[in-house]
């Protein structure tokens, strides 16, 4: 059983104040993927974010290796379950350990080829904050590079056959011209990659399976230094790598966002309303390769300016940048 000496106990009426009735009396439990480093800090992050507006909301903390050795803290069902990673989702999702689990740090990709395709978008998911940037967000910041900006190039995983056509609706919609390739996971992606930067002027690496992504990465950015095409990385190792930029959500601004998500999804049940199931995240950081920008002649504005450009550019086009529209593969 989960350790009650942690519990911060209030009055029943206090309770019934600060608490909708769905968790009285309950435990939230948070699972995360592994004790690593960037899981904590996001799990520490919903902590404090969720804590902050319900003081006296109980939060037990488990690991994913402490469950699996210990099947019986959760003896019983906790009224609501937060996932942090692929690996705790979809342990939770495919046990049924919630009837109320929200997913955390987790790529569009995983929920759809790990999670919600596998299980059949098992109803007990109840929404999840992933590590996806919106593409809108993406263009732009191609357009604060570029401004001459007409196509972008991408490529990615066969596996997920509907993303092509989400993609290309989404980037027309913004008026630029995509080049995109859907490679399988075992060929050599060498040719088609060679196509896409042949015919792109920026091209966007979208996170992926980590196989995948091994995979490409190296081919990307050869074929960036070749091509001279800039690339938009998603994460800080892709621009210390060779990316001229990388636009991404750090485990803290997760954790946040996802605290706040979980204020909302806990009111919403009291309200009676019905919340965006799934979110992209709000909060993003740059990380800037300068001998990269140097290298391909490319001026290109400070971190901070550039993050200030791309909320005040993105914000004109899209008043609500939090919902996400998953096309699930049956």
């Amino acid at each position: 059983m989960i350790d009650h000496k942690r519990r911060l106990w209030c009055p029943v009426l206090v309770l019934l104040l600060i608490l909708p009735s769905f968790v009285l009396g309950k435990d939230m439990v948070m699972l995360l993927s592994n004790d690593a480093e960037a899981y904590r800090k996001v799990g520490q992050g919903i902590t404090a974010t969720l804590t902050a507006d319900k003081p006296s909301f109980a939060i037990t903390t488990l690991s994913l290796d402490e469950l699996e050795k210990q099947p019986a803290l959760l003896a019983e069902k906790p009224a609501l379950v937060v996932t942090v990673g692929t690996r705790a989702t979809h342990y939770a999702v495919q046990n049924n350990i919630s009837d109320a689990i929200y997913a955390s740090f987790i790529t569009a990709s995983a929920l759809t080829s790990e999670v919600t395709t596998d299980l059949n978008l098992a109803t007990n998911l109840q929404g999840a904050v992933i590590l996806d940037q919106p593409v809108g967000r993406v263009v732009e910041l191609a357009k604060l590079i570029k401004p001459e900006l007409k196509t972008l190039g991408t490529v990615v995983n066969s596996e997920g056959p509907g993303r092509v056509s989400e993609l290309t609706e989404q980037v027309s919609e913004l008026g630029v011209d995509i080049q995109l390739a859907s490679l399988e996971e075992e060929s050599n992606p060498i040719s088609g990659l060679k196509e896409v930067f042949t015919n792109c002027d920026v091209f966007m690496v979208l996170p992926d399976k980590a196989r995948f992504n091994s995979k490409i990465a190296k081919w990307v950015l050869y074929l960036s230094y070749r091509q001279r095409i800039p690339v938009i990385g998603y994460s800080q190792k892709y621009s210390e790598a060779g990316a001229l930029v990388s636009i991404y959500s750090t485990p803290q601004q997760v954790g946040e966002d996802t605290g706040k998500r979980l204020v909302d999804y806990l009111e919403g049940l009291n309200s009676g309303k019905r919340p965006v199931r799934f979110h992209y995240p709000r909060y993003f950081k740059l990380s800037i390769n300068n001998k990269v920008a140097s290298s391909l002649n490319i001026k290109i504005e400070s971190e901070t300016r550039l993050e200030e450009m791309l909320r005040q550019q993105y914000g004109v086009r899209v008043r609500d940048e939090a919902g996400l529209t998953l096309e699930i593969v049956k």
